[in-house]
């Protein structure tokens, strides 16, 4: 299983495996359409519809502020649902999050989506 977290407008995070079908497809799925990967850092990426802001997807708030943190504001508006991975590998394949990643990811979203009222 290579695990990311999946992180919906309405500020639901949860583990999602993105090994099945196959990677693309799970990721397309997850984001409901043709996928984009920004990467945040040299460990994490984050998975966009390329195509959100364009079919008007919902704002996605704690999405948002994950981006903020990487780039700043005001640098981008995040859309739809998105899937946080690790970076891809020396061949190119992405990488799932370890459990180590998955534990502080949720619990940073946790304590954010409080502030943020998500």
């Amino acid at each position: 299983m290579k695990q990311g977290l999946m992180i919906t407008p309405a500020g639901k995070v949860e583990v999602y495996d993105f090994s099945k079908p196959d990677e693309l497809s799970a990721l397309q799925s997850a984001v409901n359409g043709w996928v984009q990967a920004i990467d945040l850092n040299d460990h994490i990426s984050l998975w966009v519809n390329e195509e959100g802001k364009m079919i008007g997807l919902e704002h996605n708030p704690l999405a948002q502020l994950v981006w903020d943190m990487s780039f700043g504001p005001d640098t981008d508006w995040i859309v739809g649902t998105v899937v946080i991975t690790g970076t891809p590998d020396e061949n190119g394949d992405t990488q799932g999050l370890t459990d180590e990643a998955v534990e502080t990811l949720q619990d940073f979203l946790s304590a954010a989506a409080v502030f943020s009222g998500s």
